[in-house]
């Protein structure tokens, strides 16, 4: 480690579900004094753009890798994978949710290319994040200590308890000798934002909680000397907005006559399936056709053709935003707005606008740099838009037709309970998040994915290649 850097250790402390606006508007009204003090204010808070799809623990992947979805082989909350599916009949890695017990097998599934900030920066320590790979059993809060704490929930609704145990974790590793990197996440926000709506009293208690915690974290680390030399950052995975409408994408698809896998009921279809549409956030899906088999070398627009007109019947639906899909020349886009063909190639886009825009963008140039992108759209409805809907499909496990859902709609109809709240999509109100460093960075547009080169720079570590994110303290 240089001499020079800045700061021994780094506490990520991620505040799942946060909205931006709503975390300005609270920090603006004094209302998260310790987060103002020990974070905006010797440091700076930004509106950042976070990955698509915008879901729990493929965005917590991200934060820690730099590596778009796409990358980390983590396409979404649920997914199918078309080789496991056809050659492995028992295998346990043919289809995925992480909503479950499937999340303990995130660290497996998480691509063998890519490096965690935990490998990078030992010791490391997780708390309650859903990605750990680095840190050893024992700095791993996560791997069973979270067990009991989700079973309450499930029988109460209410995840306070859960948090308040995961702060007391963070408190006592303040006062230990410390981890060169430490992630910790905030659940309540989220949890009650689905159930009571992203604006409603218990949501808002989820933000006062962790100021609470900032500041009783930022008093044990001045006790033990080490305030002025440990980096806090404070960043949200993903957005929220209300849902009044459910769509049935699994029964849009059953009522085709496709034999159907989908979750909660993925097992009755485990060996026979002709579809399977696995959705997360419960705003975004993806949809594998078998077409002329499972394990068939044959391009997603010929498996699409044999569902005719399946791509107008889904744009026909009022639940159904934007579908995308591989097409011959790049990553074809479509929505009631009009359509478009992407193609990614490292930091070049190529972006071919068919008659109108399908985000429904002013003009834009036909090539374009990853940041110009994000400079460029970052203010409208579907910031980054282009770069996050192409970038998905490098993931081998991503669908056929990937789906993102209207505002005030999500793509479930089938849970026991309705959530009032979603997320998953391109939309900005799932897209924006707040990030915050203690630490000055530079005014420019950001992505999540940013977090992991700044965080290795100010820890004095040697930059990493291959990765999507760019520092933000780079000289």
């Amino acid at each position: 480690m240089s001499v020079a850097a800045p700061y021994d250790r780094a506490i990520f402390l991620l505040l799942d579900g946060a909205r931006a606006d709503v975390f300005g508007e609270m920090l603006t009204a004094g209302v998260l004094p310790n987060v103002a003090r020990h974070v905006v204010e010797p440091g700076r808070l930004a509106t950042a753009t976070t990955v698509f799809p915008s879901v729990t623990g493929v965005c917590y992947a991200t934060y820690v890798t730099g590596c778009f979805p796409g990358s980390t082989n983590l396409p979404g909350v649920s997914w199918l994978d078309r080789q496991q599916y056809a050659h492995k009949k028992m295998s346990l890695s043919r289809f995925r949710n992480y909503v479950g017990p499937g999340h303990f097998f995130m660290d497996r599934d998480l691509s063998p290319e890519v490096r965690t900030l935990f490998e990078l920066l030992r010791p490391s320590r997780n708390i309650f994040g859903t990605i750990s790979r680095g840190t050893g059993i024992r700095r791993n809060a996560f791997l069973v200590r979270r067990v009991p704490f989700a079973l309450g929930f499930l029988a109460t609704g209410d995840w306070r308890p859960i948090d308040a145990r995961s702060h007391a974790f963070l408190l006592r590793t303040a006062e230990r000798r410390p981890d060169r990197f430490t992630f910790h996440s905030t659940l309540q926000i989220d949890e009650h934002s689905h159930h009571d709506g992203p604006f409603s009293p218990r949501a808002r208690e989820g933000y006062h909680a962790f100021d609470r915690a900032v500041g009783a974290l930022a008093q044990r680390l001045r006790r033990a000397g080490r305030l002025e030399r440990t980096l806090l950052c404070v960043c949200s995975d993903h957005g929220h907005s209300e849902v009044s409408e459910h769509f049935d994408l699994a029964g849009f698809f059953t009522k085709r006559g496709l034999r159907t896998m989908y979750y909660p009921k993925a097992f009755q279809h485990w060996f026979r399936c002709e579809a399977a549409v696995m959705v997360g956030g419960n705003s975004m899906g993806h949809i594998y056709l078998r077409g002329a088999g499972w394990d068939a070398d044959e391009p997603s627009e010929a498996r699409l053709a044999r569902v005719p007109g399946v791509i107008d019947d889904l744009l026909a639906e009022a639940a159904v935003d934007i579908v995308a899909w591989r097409g011959a020349h790049g990553i074809e886009v479509r929505s009631r707005r009009g359509g478009a063909t992407i193609s990614l190639d490292g930091d070049a886009v190529a972006y071919a606008v068919h008659a109108a825009d399908p985000f429904g963008y002013p003009s834009l140039p036909a090539r374009m740099t990853t940041t110009e992108v994000l400079e460029r759209t970052q203010a409208t409805d579907y910031p980054d838009g282009p770069v996050q809907l192409a970038q998905i499909f490098g993931s081998a496990r991503a669908g056929d037709l990937v789906i993102s859902a209207a505002p005030g709609w999500d793509l479930m109809a089938t849970e026991k309970r309705a959530f009032r709240s979603g997320h998953g999509s391109l939309h900005k109100d799932h897209m924006r998040v707040p990030f915050a460093l203690s630490h000055r960075f530079e005014d420019r547009p950001v992505r999540s994915v940013d977090a992991f080169p700044t965080i290795l720079e100010l820890l004095g570590e040697a930059p990493r290649e291959g990765i999507d994110g760019r520092s933000l303290v780079s000289a």
